[in-house]
């Protein structure tokens, strides 16, 4: 293992008992956390969200349910695995590959956008659904500020807006410029040696 490994799985730890001490039942997560045993999301199944945030979309997801991806992955599978019909675009064409192999849902549209250009076709690529159409936007991949702009008029009144990792510098402004009710998911999730910190926008119903 290296220094590095170590160094941040030491910050992890006394992270975690800080986190621990001011919310007790976030004790439950790292148990959860723990029980995925280092496996990917993708073969977990599962979003690379607080587990806390997970739950709630389970109330949310059903047969039938829109979502659109700015980056797919366990998030992918699991939407499927509710019967969703999920719209995933990414521009990475390896991570692609990868993608195709673990899904066979009829329920999935796939849309590869490549980014050595820059990342407008990628930003541009929910422009061909009608607006309100979608009931879940996850932000997770490149040009996060740009991804949230455009697709805001595109979530169903009612609807959410995702952005993850909005603890990171980078991504900080990501979800400033809807004016919906925010809140920030923070807790564990599956794989991840750090908090999670999602941001979630809910689009007014009037």
């Amino acid at each position: 293992m290296t220094a590095e490994k170590l160094r941040r799985q030491a910050a992890f730890v006394r992270e975690t008992a800080r986190r621990i001490a001011r919310e007790p039942t976030l004790g439950r997560e790292v148990l959860r956390l723990l029980a995925t045993r280092g496996r990917s999301t993708i073969r977990l199944r599962l979003p690379w969200l607080p587990f806390r945030l997970i739950d709630e979309l389970e109330a949310v997801v059903c047969a039938g349910t829109r979502v659109f991806e700015y980056g797919g992955g366990g998030s992918t599978l699991w939407f499927l695995d509710r019967g969703a019909f999920v719209v995933t675009v990414e521009h990475d064409r390896e991570w692609t590959e990868i993608l195709k192999k673990g899904v066979t849902s009829d329920n999935w549209t796939l849309l590869v956008r490549p980014i050595a250009d820059g990342p407008t076709d990628y930003v541009e690529a929910i422009a061909t659904y009608p607006d309100n159409w979608f009931d879940v936007v996850v932000v997770d991949g490149r040009a996060r500020r740009r991804c949230v702009s455009r697709a805001s008029s595109k979530v169903k009144p009612g609807g959410l807006l995702l952005v993850d990792d909005v603890n990171r510098q980078k991504h900080a402004r990501a979800a400033q410029g809807v004016a919906w009710p925010r809140r920030d998911v923070i807790g564990f999730a599956p794989a991840k040696l750090e908090l999670a910190h999602t941001a979630v926008l809910t689009r007014p119903a009037a």
